[in-house]
């Protein structure tokens, strides 16, 4: 056993000692205490009727020594045969009584006797019973003088009960102490056998502690019996070679698949090294294609983790319909690129259909409120009370709306995004509003350009590579819809695409992939909050910017408000960050790490706070600096159930 055994104390709550230890210590109690109780009873029952008998005993022996005295009234012979009560040292006093109840003879201080006693109505061989109260100092009996069953007087004495008092206390101090001794040889009795019990239990415990932090899955040596504890530690023994051989066999087919991976990349660079120059717009198409591909991809990661954190219930079937209707857009964006690619070449027309507003809206719905959500974003709908059916591609329509959409969300950082239905004659008016950073009056014609973006005048990579609106536009002249933008700079920004109405007896048909997000929207509608989490307000310090925002998005899903900051400096100079209820921060930041952080921050609110570091660090040195301050430590990569248990149990 190594230290982390020997730490632990009968008197740690964290212990399985301590729950056992207590409850041998209130039964070993309970015992003496129910011992002691009915050992005392049973004494002084048995020390009453002592007395009693005594009592009962030397008055019926002077009774009958007295008897010819009493009948006779010989005061004189009376008074010797009461001396025989100086053989009694408890009796104090007594007195002969004649049957007329006048005192004939007196033994000892006579002022402690009646002069007279009342006649005794009883039969003669009843004698009266005694009445000795607890710890009462003195008792008094009278008992009749019968001869020839007739009564000729009676006997009255009184008697000091000290002496059997003070053997009744002494007689209870030892077995008192008796069982004292007892109760202790049985409690280190008690604490060897539950030392065997408990050891194999501690061991499992490191073992445990081992496979998850070092990675060792080596079966243990444990002592065991062939009990309960032994069949768990064959189980763990039995599992831990389980899951070494797994992850052999995973080792083993991450290695071949990165071979094959790699030949294929070299096969791939080699097919494009060959490449024509004169497929270099076919080449803009499929790099557009990457940045169409990157919003689903992002939300089905989010929907991803969430189904693996989830239940097999309704919510994991809402997920499960999110990730679907994700993958199945990331397939359909990526052919309808394809084909937009081809229709410069004239080999791609698009195929108009009936469709209904309602099965866009929901698409839109499921693919961008998380999205809103995450930035902190409203995101709304504006459509007539009745039913519009349009009459266009919906892939390609879908497609274009979502590359509008994308921008808005991604541009606006505060305020919302409204997509509006207005009828406009036969056709139906599709504006998407947002309240973004705005487009200079100057730049409205040049902004469906390729590798046109505003705003990144540093050409940052994160947003995209400027070919969103021209595909846009492709599309607009594909559908044959006329589209137009308005915008003011600072203030936000207003796309309208025009789109032909369907005849007013058309019936739009849903296809598998409609009804599908029909179906998902519904079920999200319907969704509660699963952690009991909604509303809090959570700080995230975390520098990969792709790490925090799926974070953030994640938090946002369960109705959490998210703040995010990419280092600990800009995070502790914000006014609000007292303000939130727990904080996930990375261990490795620039500039300050966030153990350094945390213990800043609570050294700048004056208040405990509620927090976990997210590392990927496995050096022993960092884990164990981390680990020794009061700061819970979670593993990359971590599981969203996890992060949802661990927040809920720091703040309940």
């Amino acid at each position: 056993m190594n230290s982390r055994s020997t730490q632990r104390s009968l008197f740690d709550r964290r212990s399985i000692r301590y729950p056992l230890a207590r409850l041998i210590i209130a039964a070993i109690l309970i015992g003496i205490v129910l011992g002691l109780l009915s050992n005392a009873v049973l004494r002084l029952d048995s020390l009453r009727e002592d007395i009693q008998r005594n009592l009962s005993s030397a008055a019926n022996a002077a009774g009958t020594a007295a008897s010819a005295a009493v009948v006779f009234k010989d005061q004189r012979v009376a008074q010797t045969v009461l001396r025989m009560f100086e053989a009694y040292p408890e009796v104090e006093a007594a007195a002969l009584f004649t049957d007329a109840g006048v005192r004939l003879a007196v033994y000892g201080d006579a002022k402690q006797l009646p002069i007279s006693v009342p006649v005794i109505n009883a039969p003669p061989s009843t004698s009266p019973p005694s009445q000795i109260a607890m710890l009462a100092d003195t008792a008094t009996m009278q008992l009749p003088i019968v001869v020839d069953a007739a009564q000729v007087g009676s006997i009255f004495i009184k008697a000091q009960l000290g002496r059997y008092w003070q053997s009744y206390f002494t007689s209870i101090a030892s077995t008192f102490l008796i069982a004292i001794i007892a109760g202790g040889f049985a409690l280190v009795l008690a604490m060897r056998f539950l030392n065997r019990i408990i050891l194999p239990v501690r061991m499992l415990e490191e073992a445990a502690n081992d496979a998850r932090l070092q990675h060792d899955f080596t079966p243990r040596e444990i002592p065991i019996a062939d009990n309960e504890i032994g069949d768990l530690v064959r189980n763990f023994n039995a599992l831990l070679a389980e899951v070494g051989a797994s992850r052999s066999l995973l080792q083993r087919q991450h290695e071949e698949l990165e071979r094959l991976v790699a030949k294929r990349t070299a096969e791939l660079l080699a097919a494009k090294d060959s490449a024509d120059t004169a497929n270099a717009a076919k080449t803009r198409f499929l790099a557009a294609a990457s940045h169409d591909l990157r919003q689903p991809i992002h939300a089905m990661r989010l929907f991803l983790e969430t189904l693996v954190s989830s239940a097999l219930n309704d919510e994991q079937r809402r997920i499960a319909n999110y990730l679907t209707l994700s993958t199945r857009s990331l397939a359909d964006i990526l052919n309808a690129l394809l084909d937009v690619s081809r229709l410069d070449g004239g080999q791609v027309q698009p195929h108009p259909q009936i469709v209904g507003a309602d099965v866009l809206l929901s698409q839109i719905e499921a693919e961008f409120a998380p999205l809103a959500m995450a930035k902190g974003l409203r995101f709304k709908f504006f459509f007539p009370a009745n039913e519009l059916k349009l009459f266009t591609d919906a892939k390609l329509l879908y497609s274009l709306l979502r590359n509008i959409i994308d921008n808005a969300i991604k541009y606006t950082e505060t305020g919302g995004v409204l997509v509006g239905f207005r009828r406009r004659g036969e056709h139906v008016l599709i504006q998407v509003w947002d309240t973004g950073i705005g487009i200079a009056p100057n730049l409205l014609e040049s902004v469906f350009d390729e590798y046109v973006q505003i705003g990144n005048p540093q050409r940052d990579r994160s947003q995209g590579l400027g070919l969103g609106l021209s595909i846009v536009k492709r599309l607009a002249n594909i559908l044959d819809c006329r589209i137009r933008c308005n915008s003011r700079p600072n203030t936000g920004s207003r796309f309208e695409i025009c789109v032909p109405l369907a005849a007013a007896s058309a019936v739009p048909v849903k296809t598998a992939d409609q009804q599908a997000a029909i179906d998902t929207l519904v079920t999200a509608l319907q969704t509660g909050d699963v952690y009991g989490v909604a509303g809090l307000r959570v700080v995230v310090v975390e520098d990969d910017e792709m790490a925090a925002n799926a974070l953030a998005i994640l938090l946002g899903a369960h109705g959490i408000s998210v703040t995010l900051f990419g280092n600990a400096e800009q995070a502790l100079a914000d006014r609000d960050i007292a303000q939130a209820d727990f904080y996930f921060v990375d261990f490795r930041l620039p500039g300050m790490n966030g153990l350094q952080f945390l213990d800043a921050l609570q050294k700048q609110i004056q208040q405990p706070i509620k927090a976990a570091l997210l590392t990927g660090e496995t050096h022993l040195v960092k884990l164990n600096s981390a680990t020794s301050s009061q700061w819970k430590v979670l593993l990359k990569p971590i599981e969203s159930a996890t992060l949802m248990a661990e927040m809920k149990a720091q703040l309940s």
